[in-house]
């Protein structure tokens, strides 16, 4: 009866220990994935800061991108200007070749026929002329002549080798000009290529954006909300500039609101005013004016006469941009170029070239984004084109 008791008791207190042994063990367990846990949340949210951080940085390298594209195309417009003017320098060299060699053809062909009308004659000396006077007079008058035949023969082969020298000069000049619009066009070249090289790091910093939608719609937030601004600042510079002496000055003829197209190239919309599903959010979107399609550099042009109030950099979505005052609380703005033409200040003509076509700021590809404000609130632009 003891044993059985002592067995008993014995089997309690193991099955006690056991007990203790397993809670312990589950106690330890539990601890160590909650532990486990909060590390996983602390690397996730690590991990997102990193992200956002880099999505920050790469947002930032976008917006210099932008400032060196700029740069860049006035570089590449200044070689074209140059090559421009060089060819129209070009042509007048060689038009001016081409006037001395019908000249010198026309000299050499006078002097020949007078040569061929001497032979002809027998070749009769001076000497025989004078021989042939037949008084003092007569001969002073013979001689008197003479000179005059001399000095005209002289100045005519003086002339014709004046006009040699002239063209053979001129035919170096006209060498020395073409290797120098050769060169220019090398360096452009080059510009072109760097211009290339940082567009698509450009594109790839939108490209890896749109990867992640999140982060593409808090791009875009961000810079609704500079464009707000921008549009805020223009409209309150439109204002203070219209109530200014300097206003506007309108013809007698003005029809407020009839605009020329603002590109020379095309007259593709790619995206039209009004709400519209987002190509990357997918959500519906108010897009305060028109996309036009248009290749890279091509020009952009002022839709009436006016002031530009804005020609500058916006660092969210309009990148670079230029807002022009057509007076009777009309105003343009132009986005997204590549090089900006215009000034703050400046008095501009009706189709004047104002910027180039580019992808500055929050786009995609090259375009002209166009809106029309009236009062400072935003129209659809299409409204206002015969």
């Amino acid at each position: 009866m003891k044993n059985k008791i002592f067995i008993r008791v014995l089997a309690i207190v193991a099955l006690v220990a056991f007990l203790g042994v397993s809670v312990f063990a589950a106690i330890s367990g539990n601890a160590a994935s909650v532990d486990q846990a909060k590390r996983q949340q602390q690397e996730a949210l690590e991990k997102k800061k990193q992200a956002e951080k880099s999505q920050e940085e790469q947002i930032a390298r976008r917006e210099e991108l932008d400032v060196q594209i700029m740069g860049v195309q006035e570089e590449i417009d200044k070689y074209q200007k140059e090559i421009d003017n060089k060819v129209v320098a070009i042509d007048a060299t060689q038009k001016k070749i081409d006037e001395l060699t019908v000249e010198l053809q026309e000299q050499n062909a006078s002097y020949a026929a007078r040569a061929e009308a001497l032979i002809k004659k027998g070749g009769v000396t001076y000497t025989e002329i004078l021989l042939k006077s037949k008084s003092i007079d007569d001969m002073v008058t013979r001689m008197s002549i003479i000179k005059h035949i001399v000095r005209y023969d002289s100045q005519k082969l003086d002339e014709i080798e004046k006009s040699m020298v002239e063209v053979d000069e001129l035919k170096n000049e006209l060498v020395d000009q073409k290797a120098e619009v050769v060169e220019l066009k090398e360096e452009q070249d080059a510009k072109k290529a760097e211009l290339d090289t940082l567009r698509a790091e450009s594109q790839q910093i939108i490209d890896d954006l749109q990867a992640d939608i999140e982060a593409f719609e808090r791009e875009y937030e961000l810079a609704k909300q500079a464009e707000a601004n921008a549009k805020a600042h223009a409209e309150q510079l439109r204002q203070q500039y219209d109530s200014s002496s300097s206003g506007v000055t309108l013809p007698s003829n003005y029809t407020a609101g009839q605009f020329v197209w603002p590109s020379d190239t095309t007259r593709l919309v790619t995206s039209p005013y009004g709400y519209r599903i987002h190509p990357v959010m997918g959500t519906s979107r108010f897009h305060a004016g028109i996309d036009i399609g248009a290749a890279y550099g091509t020009n952009i042009l002022a839709s009436d006469a006016g002031v530009v109030l804005v020609s500058g950099y916006n660092s969210g979505g309009y990148g670079n941009y230029v807002v022009i005052n057509h007076g009777g609380g009309y105003t343009t703005l132009y986005a997204h170029c590549s090089s900006l033409l215009v000034s703050s200040g400046q008095a501009v003509a009706r189709g004047q070239v104002i910027a180039k076509c580019g992808s500055t700021g929050m786009s995609t590809g090259p375009h002209i984004h166009y809106e029309v404000q009236y009062n400072g609130k935003t129209t659809n632009p299409m409204q206002y084109f015969n």
